[in-house]
């Protein structure tokens, strides 16, 4: 194989060059481009993209990039990791997100497979999309997501698990963050709205590039959730509210499962925050339609199965401390729908600490009801 530079290699060079500057071409041109290309010998290859990375980004960068990543030239990755200014760089990452997705769809393939420069690339794609997802927390139609279809059919499949699923859910999720889980009780409803009407950026994260791998985004969001110092709720809730109303059978059911198994874990280690996530995750899990009355019925069938009857599954002391907890846990209720379930579905099989905490509900909720009453009076 011959390693001297052809007499055609400056040809390539300047129609190359040309084509960056162009911001459209015929399908001639881009045809005599390829066949020039693929004359190249492997020092040409070489000094080619070394060429191509040093010209001033232009009009028809990308597309001349596509043609190289094509040929296997020079992929997006090895001219990603070629910019050494951050803006720029920062801006190129945009432009794949907007626009060039077979771009894009290489960089998250090397964040997985390419061992040299993975920590490099997750940290840039981390930054792009932390801008992105900001942005559309703060105006959600200022920006399109049109790469997450394409990427969903693109990469494989440990590519959006182990690459696309942490990174998308991990900066969903810290968007927002409170203090006290007692706002997530508060503010329940409020964000679940807000998720459905407003945030819709979330319903296409998880009906569209993520739509493949539903259990997997669940229970990356119950783990993540599972933390004693866990404060990103909002998003939270809204993921998994948003991954249960695609309604499909084998999603709902692993999500019942890991909620029996949350009961188990509440009942056997006492933890009063487990219970609380338990009591939020139902909720969510629950509201699968846009019917507010449908979402509070498949919550009160939830609690009638797993508490109001959960003396058929646990012992007598595991009751007692799931009973205890439950008690504990009425004065985060805020929201009047979901106290009335815990008030009107009887526990089997009654007693003294049951009637205790029906009392207990029932008198939180009067207090709710006459506050409520009062604020519309004003």
């Amino acid at each position: 194989m011959s390693l001297n530079i052809s007499n055609s290699f400056g040809l390539t060079c300047k129609v190359l060059s040309k084509q960056c500057d162009s911001p459209q071409i015929n399908s001639w041109a881009t045809y005599s481009l390829l066949e020039l290309l693929k004359c190249l010998n492997a020092k040409e290859k070489l000094l080619l993209t070394k060429y191509f990375c040093q010209l001033p980004l232009s009009v028809g960068s990308f597309r001349v990039l596509r043609q190289l990543q094509q040929l296997r030239i020079l992929t997006a990755t090895e001219y990603i990791c070629s910019i050494l200014d951050e803006e720029q760089l920062q801006l190129i990452l945009i432009e794949f997100l907007e626009s060039e997705h077979d771009l894009l769809a290489n960089l998250f393939i090397a964040a997985h497979y390419d061992s040299l420069n993975t920590i490099k690339l997750n940290n840039m794609l981390d930054t792009a999309l932390r801008h992105l997802f900001g942005a559309l927390a703060n105006n959600p139609k200022i920006s399109n997501l049109n790469y997450m279809e394409p990427l969903s059919k693109s990469l494989p499949a440990d590519v959006l698990i182990n690459v696309c699923l942490e990174m998308h859910l991990s900066i969903l999720l810290e968007l927002h963050e409170v203090e006290d889980v007692s706002m997530a009780f508060k503010l329940f409803s409020t964000w679940i709205n807000e998720g459905v009407d407003e945030l819709t950026f979330v319903k296409s994260l998880t009906g569209k590039l993520l739509v493949r791998h539903q259990k997997e985004m669940l229970n990356f969001l119950f783990k993540m959730s599972a933390t004693s110092n866990f404060k990103h709720w909002k998003y939270y809730l809204i993921a998994v509210q948003s991954i249960a109303s695609l309604n499909n059978t084998e999603t709902i059911s692993f999500a019942k499962k890991y909620l029996k198994s949350r009961l188990l874990h509440v009942a056997s280690l006492g933890c009063q925050l487990s219970m609380l996530h338990l009591l939020l995750t139902a909720r969510a899990v629950a509201a699968t339609t846009l019917n507010i009355q449908q979402n509070l019925d498949n919550y009160a069938q939830w609690y009638k199965q797993y508490i109001g009857e959960m003396s058929y599954g646990l012992s007598n002391e595991q009751f007692q401390i799931v009973l205890n907890l439950l008690d504990d846990s009425v004065h985060y209720e805020l929201e009047i729908d979901y106290l009335e379930i815990h008030a009107a579905i009887a526990i089997s099989p009654g007693g003294k600490l049951v009637q205790a905490y029906k009392t207990k509900c029932k008198s939180h909720l009067a207090r709710l009801k006459a506050a409520s009453k009062q604020k519309d009076n004003k």
